[in-house]
This record gives C-alpha cells, structure tokens and sequence, in this order.
C-alpha cells in the first residue's frame, strides 16, 4: 500500500451534526486509538489530488507512538460518492461508522452553525426554502464541493446550504453499499448515543475489536455556539482574521470553539411550523431509511 506500515484502519463517514465529534473525542482517549489530526482531513473528497496516500497519513497520523488503531472522521465522506469510491479503493476492508440523527434537528443544528458563525446572513426559513430552489439546479462535481469546502475553512458566506440534503440517510447508504458488505458498517443512532453513552460506546469498541475501559466517564460534547458568538465571527470576519484559521493549532482552536460555546443564549428553539412542515417533507425519507436498514428509528 506505500511505505508506511501504518493506515488507518475506520473512519468515522458521518454524517454532519450528528455526533462525529463526540465519538471520535471518547475514541481518541483510548490507549489503542490514534485520531488523526485535524479530527476533519477531508483527504477523500477534498484534497485528493493534492496529495498522495503516503503524504495523507504522515500529515495527519505524524504523531502516532505506539497507538494500534488508527482512524479519522471526517462527516462529509458518506454523502459524497467521489469520497466512497477511493475509499473502496485504498481501504475495501475497513470498518465505517455513520451517526444519523432525527434530520429535523440535524438540519436545524446545521443551519444554527453557519448562522453563528455568520456564515449564513438568513433565518432558518428562509435558508430551508433557498434549500429548495438549490435542489433544483444544483449539480455537485468535485471541483464545485472543493470550492465549497475551502470558503467554509475561511468563514466565507456560504452559497450552498446543505441542511436538506444531509438529512437523506437511505441515498447516502445506498450508495455507501454499492462499494462495502454491511458488515463494515456501524450505524449509530445518535439520540440513543446522547441518551446511554456507556453502551453505545462498548459496541464501538467491540466493532472496532477495543478492549472495554471499566468505569470510563464519558463527557458531553456540545459544540453548538452562543448566540454572541456571531458578533464576535462578524467582527473576525470583517477584519480579515478567519481566513487564517486553518493556520491556528488544532488544540487552540478547540479551546476557542469551547469557549464560544459558553457565550449568551443557546440555539433558540425551532418554530413549530417549521418542524411540522420539516416532519412532512422527510416522512418519505425516513421511511425509505426503515425499510432499507429494517429498522426503526422513529424521528417525528
């Protein structure tokens, strides 16, 4: 495979919102698991041709000791195909996790990310009904979802607001089958991962082949941001500074998102229409991910 005798052996594939960061933070504390470092390479949908496999693991698994099992967990490979196809190529036996999460709050914490961030200028239903008119002319090739992924780094208001389309789990595994046995594939639930994270986690290990940790505390992650963290991304944005935040350490960064947690009010709730008129539209999808899984999620 190249000269490394070390590749990472799972990536955690998705989806966005939906917990990847829990998950792989929890993992990363395990003595036998190397992360990799960013927790989001975006090696197989983003930066592929810029470099190769054995660039790709001494940049982002440099900082490997002694760790056994190495993994990444980028959120974004499960729903684009370019991503899955080179994945099956250099990794056909791997093992793959996907979190999914009731899409009406997936789409909803998606949406309150770019907003707080002020990344995204338009009320949730105003961005949901741009979600809409977006579905019905937009073609996704490589060269657009760079494009895409690059201002994102850089804090750039966004032009294409994936709330939608994100929550469309049988699509996305559909094709994800086209390429790997089931087997090699975890799906979490993520309400049942915030509600008992204990066993959810004993069944990741057991999936990735970890040994249990008696009386590990598993601590809960909210990477939502505060209401005044949009001022405070306006003014960064408005002096130039968030197109160098890829240039800031990955530890600093973390701290920085912990604290904007922290700053004013929470994500205000979702306006009932809203979620009623969300219910409606993804009914079809949900039941198409039932009957695809034979399994009951029952989001309403």
């Amino acid at each position: 495979m190249g000269k490394y005798s070390f590749y990472p052996q799972f990536f955690i594939i998705g989806l966005q919102k939906c917990g990847t960061t829990a998950l792989a933070s929890y993992l990363q504390k395990h003595p036998d698991v190397l992360m990799s470092i960013p927790k989001e390479p975006h090696y197989f949908d983003t930066f592929y041709t810029e470099m190769n496999l054995n660039e790709y693991v001494r940049r982002c698994f440099g900082h490997r000791k002694n760790e056994n099992i190495l993994g990444e967990a980028t959120p974004f490979y499960l729903r684009v195909p370019w991503a899955l196809e080179r994945l099956a190529r250099h990794f056909p036996h791997a093992k793959y996790i996907a979190l999914l999460r009731n899409p009406i709050e997936r789409a909803y914490s998606s949406w309150w990310m770019y907003y707080s961030r002020a990344m995204e200028p338009f009320n949730f239903k105003e961005a949901i009904k741009l979600c809409l008119e977006q579905q019905e002319f937009v073609q996704m090739t490589e060269e657009s979802w760079k494009k895409i992924m690059i201002a994102s780094r850089r804090g750039e208001t966004i032009n294409y607001r994936p709330y939608l389309n994100d929550g469309y789990y049988a699509q996305c595994l559909n094709k994800f089958f086209q390429y790997f046995d089931a087997k090699q594939l975890l799906i979490i639930k993520t309400e049942e991962f915030n509600q008992d994270t204990a066993s959810v986690m004993k069944e990741v290990y057991g999936f990735l082949g970890l040994d249990c940790r008696e009386g590990e505390i598993f601590e809960k992650y909210n990477e939502a941001y505060g209401s005044s963290a949009r001022r405070i991304f306006k003014l960064a944005k408005n002096a130039g500074l968030l197109r160098f935040t890829q240039s800031v350490p990955y530890s600093v960064r973390s701290r920085i998102k912990k604290t904007l947690s922290k700053m004013g009010d929470k994500k205000p709730a979702m306006n009932p229409e809203m979620r009623a008129w969300l219910a409606r539209h993804y009914a079809p999808y949900n039941l198409d991910l039932e009957k695809l899984l034979n399994r009951k999620f029952g989001w309403k």
